[in-house]
């Protein structure tokens, strides 16, 4: 048996946990650069689409029935951590799908009864981390996904099904869209609807041999999975990393090498943190610029890329080449809206192998060097200590006017909580103090 639990509108309910006057109101997340909405409360579901502009919500805003928040990407992982943690409590299988996923395997709870278990497991998570979440629980992981997609959207169900317990399951199958089948995007939606398979029933009962030939194996098990025998086990230990990618838009359109320089600068240094984090090292490093995708003329994308011998996660080495490779991918003329940086051919620390042909590096120093920095921008705040390439004030960096509080993982910005207690009268009042 599998539980699937999924965290209802994630991100705007990390925003609400520390803003306790916004329980019951609507509220939004926009994306990066503040540019659409990408994530919405219950609330704001019924007032506004996804995908929406702020321009086109700006009036709703200013009323002050809507409330958004620019992207918080440090805050939500860390929720998410919390709430990973917490799911580790009821079972010792948990696999992190997404930010905001969680699959635990429930192997071997015959005399539990689950609904009662998933109904505690959403309480739990509510009460250690103030997070709302949807539990689903069936045989396999794709059944288990559709119900956790079918706790969410049946009130009476309070947020947890058990699909084993439905009396017609094939009824509720007959009734969910094919798109909604864990795997099935949008052309494969398409593909399928053309050969008549548009409810998740027509394709459990569909022709296995047809799926195979034109889906594949992936495609086969899918079927199989609705059917209820698990082709998809639990995988606590996440995959390997391959590849480390930093992007962000800018906050304007960027025309100078200088700028752009910067910005890349930026991008290396938070990724070499990521790699040193992991324990890699980096053997090939590409830098990437583009304009905007929605202006008609004056289009402009280009990439330059380097191998690393030997390879490395040492922020200054990255920076060196990183600023040359922007320096050859860059044109004057254009207005540059994003820029990127990836790190691939990614190797553990211990596992490099050594180069007869690469230059003699004082490793242990520069290691030491690295461990220092970071861990005085941990204590400290991002970017305490930082090199030059970085500058000192960013006129490209993301808009983000509604970027609310780093709530748990930055000492400045911790929540400060009021006591008021009663003090002895001196006279004929009955004065109070707040205590800190």
């Amino acid at each position: 048996m599998f539980a699937l639990v999924d965290c209802n509108s994630f991100f705007a309910s990390c925003e609400k946990v520390f803003r306790p006057d916004l329980d019951g109101k609507p509220v939004a997340v926009l994306s990066n650069n503040d540019g659409c909405i990408v994530a919405r409360s219950p609330e704001a579901k019924q007032l506004i689409p996804m995908q929406a502009t702020l321009y086109s919500v700006q009036d709703l805003v200013k009323q002050g029935k809507l409330h958004v928040f620019s992207s918080n990407p440090v805050l939500y992982k860390d929720m998410s951590r919390r709430v990973i943690q917490t799911l580790q409590h009821f079972s010792p299988e948990v696999e992190q799908y997404s930010i905001d996923e969680a699959f635990l395997g429930l192997h071997g709870f015959t005399k539990a009864d689950l609904t009662d278990y998933g109904h505690k497991i959403r309480t739990t998570v509510k009460q250690w981390t103030g997070i709302p979440v949807s539990v689903g629980i069936a045989k396999t992981k794709t059944l288990a996904k559709l119900a956790a997609h079918g706790a969410k959207r049946h009130p009476d169900l309070d947020g947890v099904l058990d699909f084993g317990t439905l009396a017609d399951p094939d009824a509720v199958l007959a009734s969910i869209d094919v798109g909604e089948v864990w795997g099935i995007g949008r052309n494969l939606k398409a593909k399928l609807n053309s050969m008549g398979i548009k409810t998740v029933l027509q394709l459990k009962n569909a022709d296995e041999r047809l799926i195979k030939k034109t889906f594949g194996i992936l495609g086969l098990r899918t079927v199989l999975e609705l059917r209820g025998t698990a082709c998809f086990p639990m995988e606590p230990v996440a995959a390997p990393v391959t590849m480390r990618i930093v992007s962000r838009s800018f906050g304007h359109l960027v025309t100078e090498l200088s700028d752009i320089k910067e910005a890349v600068a930026t991008y290396t240094t938070r990724c070499a943190e990521k790699l040193r984090a992991d324990g890699l090292v980096a053997g090939h490093f590409t830098v990437a610029i583009r304009t905007s995708y929605y202006r008609a003329k004056n289009q402009y994308v280009a990439a330059r890329s380097v191998a690393l011998d030997p390879p490395t996660h040492d922020t200054a080495v990255l920076i060196h080449e990183a600023m040359q490779l922007a320096e050859a991918a860059f044109t004057p003329g254009y207005e540059y809206l994003k820029a990127k940086v990836i790190a691939t051919d990614l190797t553990p620390v211990g596992e490099v192998q050594g180069s007869l042909f690469a230059a003699p590096v004082d490793t242990e120093k520069r290691d030491k060097l690295m461990q220092t920095m970071d861990s005085l921008n941990r204590k400290l705040c991002p970017d305490a200590v930082k090199f030059g390439a970085l500058g000192l004030k960013p006129t490209w960096a993301m808009r983000s006017e509604y970027f609310s509080q780093r709530y748990t993982t930055h000492w400045g910005e911790l929540p400060t909580v009021k006591v008021w207690q009663m003090v002895k009268p001196t006279s004929t009042r009955l004065p109070c103090k707040p205590v800190r």
